[in-house]
């Protein structure tokens, strides 16, 4: 049986950290943060958001978005003592948490670029079941991405859904209980894909975010759905 457990959902801060004030009287056992710490700020023009963060005091598990940088985010993250989460799994309380960082792009020079997040669609699935073997033991299973599934809280201003296919897939497959996600900026709030609860917790630089509460009641071997809270920054 897993304990009661509180999330802080937080994404799309891009060094913003003023925005960061106050969110240390927030009570909650873990940080997910959904990407985007960063605004493709290089070293030291980093590090004050990353500091900031890992300031706020509970564990910070996080996924790059993309605009955080390969050759910034790796040594300043471990710094910082965040858990990445990136094609990664990781344990808590009797929870546990998988996790993809970046975005699907179909332009070839962005997919070139070594130092950015970007990837096929066709790899989303790919990378996420392969993570999920390896908890699909545990009772709640937790996805932490930075892109929202096609078709749940990935709308645009345009019209248009921007979400990964591959990442619907998964979900449509595999039905963790809940995915935590960022990316779209003016699409936060919340929708089901079958059973799994999907959270765009919405832009950080905007002063947005939200505090998941899982109780530890479980029905026919899931999180039932009065047990998960949402509680909106």
């Amino acid at each position: 049986m897993s304990e009661a457990l509180r999330i802080l959902g937080l994404a799309d801060l891009h060094d913003s950290i003023e925005r960061l004030d106050g969110l240390e009287d927030i009570r909650c056992d873990i940080i997910a943060f959904c990407g985007d710490l960063h605004n493709g700020s290089p070293g030291e023009r980093a590090r004050p958001a990353a500091m900031a963060l890992a300031r706020l005091g509970p564990p910070v598990l996080i996924v790059p978005g993309n605009m955080d940088h390969r050759d910034t985010i790796y040594p300043l993250w471990e710094e910082a003592g965040f858990i990445l989460l990136h094609q990664s799994t990781f344990r808590y309380k009797g929870y546990s948490f998988l996790g993809l960082g970046g975005m699907v792009s179909l332009d070839p020079r962005r997919l070139a670029d070594p130092n950015r997040f970007y990837h096929r669609d066709e790899e989303v699935y790919a990378i996420l079941e392969k993570a999920y073997l390896k908890v699909s033991d545990a009772r709640c299973k937790i996805v932490i991405v930075h892109q929202p599934p096609r078709g749940a809280q990935d709308l645009l201003y345009n019209g248009e859904r921007s979400g990964s296919l591959g990442l619907r897939r998964f979900i449509e497959d595999y039905q963790p209980d809940l995915v935590l996600c960022g990316h779209i900026h003016e699409d936060r709030g919340e929708c089901r894909i079958g059973s799994t609860l999907v959270i765009n917790v919405g832009e950080l630089r905007q002063g947005y975010g939200a505090v998941i509460g899982l109780a530890e009641k479980m029905r026919d071997g899931r999180m039932a759905d009065e047990n998960i809270t949402v509680d909106w920054i």
